[in-house]
């Protein structure tokens, strides 16, 4: 997929960066920008990739471009996020030393970045993950990226960053497992051989879905859920948890509105992955 449009200051298209921020977007972006932009060093940058309905505010184009080393690429069709950080990653064309991805409906904390992006610069590890800050009430409590299904490591696609040179052995995000692309890269990552490392320090503010958006999403989950194990040969007997299971993670894990509705749509989504989903294959 080609942008059908790219704006940007002409001197960054030969520019190399220390660490290129990429957002994908299917609406305003112009919160999270405001938040991620004051973070980036003089030798960084920040692409926006556009792919959904423009906000009839404002022109939200204008407003990420007049941060600093900004680029705004649009596509004219919903891409999904993993194709719309590929597309953002492609247009760097190996400029980025790290590449650091974050969502346009979520809120980076004032140090998130500093934070993720230590242990790559350290050369310690290959593949960074964050963790999500989620709401509850009055209540604001911390979810760390776990063991995916009994198997590897997860990171959040939502709050990580991997080396350009990880990047380039992995091939991006897989667009085959559909919104299982950030566990997806994490498990081929680990297998690979790539070291991964959970940063605590480096925290997203994370926007839950309530009622019937929640069902959708955790149905999109658990459908997808049985590509990612189908992709990776995993028996589904084995790593798919049961209805019980999924609510009780749920409220446990804390990332849900309704741990009932979340994994009564993740149950739900697993099912019709099972009965009319095609096989799957690992790789962006």
């Amino acid at each position: 997929m080609t942008p059908t449009q790219i704006a940007t200051d002409s001197a960054l298209v030969s520019t190399s960066f220390g660490c290129a921020v990429v957002i994908p977007a299917v609406d305003c972006p112009c919160p999270q920008v405001a938040s991620v932009q004051p973070q980036l060093r003089d030798d960084d940058c920040l692409v926006v990739v556009s792919n959904g309905a423009r906000s009839v505010a404002h022109n939200c184009s204008a407003t990420v471009l007049r941060a600093r080393s900004a680029v705004w690429l649009e596509c004219p069709v919903r891409l999904g996020a993993g194709a719309a950080r590929n597309l953002g990653v492609a247009w760097l064309s190996g400029r980025a030393s790290v590449l650091a991805f974050v969502d346009h409906d979520d809120n980076a904390h004032d140090d998130w970045l500093a934070r993720l992006r230590a242990p790559l610069a350290d050369d310690r590890v290959d593949l960074a993950g964050g963790v999500l800050e989620v709401a509850s009430g009055d209540r604001r409590h911390h979810v760390r990226p776990g063991v995916d299904f009994w198997h590897r490591q997860t990171v959040y696609g939502s709050n990580c960053a991997v080396t350009r040179e990880a990047w380039q052995r992995l091939g991006g995000f897989s667009t085959h497992v559909g919104t299982c692309e950030d566990t997806d890269l994490a498990w081929r990552a680990a297998g690979l051989g790539l070291r991964i490392e959970i940063v605590p320090t480096a925290v997203v503010a994370y926007t839950l879905k309530h009622g019937r958006a929640e069902l959708r999403q955790r149905i999109t989950w658990g459908r997808f859920s049985v590509a990612l194990l189908r992709a990776h040969h995993l028996p589904l007997s084995r790593h798919l948890p049961t209805l019980r299971g999924l609510v009780a993670h749920k409220r446990s894990h804390g990332l849900a509105s309704s741990p009932l509705i979340a994994g009564v749509g993740q149950f739900v989504g697993q099912s019709v992955g099972r009965a009319f989903d095609v096989e799957y294959h690992p790789g962006p």
